[in-house]
């Protein structure tokens, strides 16, 4: 009951975001700058966006390496692909992990493996997301120029980091003890201490560890990138120095469990942000919603893989003896 009021308040928060940007556009230019994204186009940056995946799955597939576990990247990347496609209902990004969870557990026998492999490959990106941002604060200063931007980045950079420094650091956890068992929040407290003694085991693996991080940045850098390419096809003509600030602040913010898969809140992001650089309304959302549709068309192929896993289970449930 509480989790359907809680979902029911961030539709609702989503639902008033999206009417409010809708009463400060003009629809007849929405369609004019819609044209500019060709079929010939979105097959190609669905075929890029599908290559940072296969990045994602590839890093992924080097942590379950270090634990003695060798599981094909196609097979990681179709259990991604129905993570996102879970994540489009789902309220926050939680139900995709806990998918992609299950689907490893089962490969490997081992539910705690596959629990940490999914922790630290989404770890590895937040650690290269801090360094992307952090590289974005120059820029900042010296292309943008706009105070609440660079204050925006600053914050979110500084979330970031604290994170990563909260995660990894034993020191940093037992001064914020005190705090979270007064706030009754023990058992964040016991996860994290585990999270820092299977870190520690995994930085054992230099390897590993070194080639995870040079692929998260690298699809950190590539991420920005496609979001280039889309401004750039809807004729927004700005920097990949700018985008290397924006893209951080709205995925950082948009990861804050307000409404549902940051849907109203990236839409009014990006049109706050492309306001300082003089682009409109229209084709700030435009950018917006046109990352987010085809983000969507590409996890449809997940609904095909979900059906798949529980047709298998299901036969399989089917053929064992009563």
């Amino acid at each position: 009951m509480k989790l359907d009021r809680i979902t029911f308040i961030k539709a609702a928060i989503s639902i008033g975001l999206i009417t409010l940007v809708a009463t400060r556009i003009d629809l007849h230019q929405i369609q004019l700058e819609i044209q500019h994204l060709s079929i010939a186009f979105i097959i190609f940056a669905l075929i890029y966006y599908t290559s940072c995946q296969w990045l994602s799955c590839w890093r992924w597939r080097i942590i379950l390496q270090s634990s003695g576990h060798s599981i094909p990247t196609c097979s990681l990347l179709s259990s991604y692909f129905a993570g996102m496609f879970l994540n489009i209902f789902l309220p926050g990004a939680l139900g995709g992990d806990v998918y992609r969870v299950y689907r490893v557990a089962k490969l490997t026998q081992d539910s705690e493996v596959a629990l940490v492999s999914v922790f630290l490959e989404r770890f590895t990106g937040l650690a290269a997301l801090s360094a992307l941002a952090l590289i974005g604060l120059p820029p900042a200063f010296k292309s943008i120029g706009q105070w609440d931007i660079i204050l925006l980045l600053a914050t979110c950079a500084g979330s970031l980091v604290g994170a990563v420094l909260l995660i990894t650091s034993p020191k940093l956890l037992m001064w914020f003890e005190p705090l979270l068992v007064k706030f009754r929040l023990g058992k964040i407290l016991a996860r994290f201490t585990k999270i820092q003694l299977l870190l520690r085991q995994f930085s054992q693996h230099r390897q590993a560890l070194v080639i995870s991080v040079g692929l998260s940045f690298l699809l950190q850098v590539a991420i920005v990138y496609y979001h280039y390419l889309i401004a750039y096809q809807l004729r927004i003509y700005i920097s990949y120095l700018d985008l290397l600030v924006f893209v951080p602040i709205v995925a950082v913010i948009s990861l804050l469990p307000i409404s549902l898969g940051g849907i109203g809140v990236k839409e009014g992001l990006w049109i706050y942000l492309l306001n300082h650089i003089g682009v409109s309304v229209e084709k700030a959302l435009l950018l917006s919603l046109s990352t987010t549709v085809l983000g969507w068309l590409l996890s449809s192929f997940g609904a095909v893989f979900l059906f798949l896993d529980f047709y298998r289970s299901s036969t399989a449930t089917a053929k064992q003896p009563n």
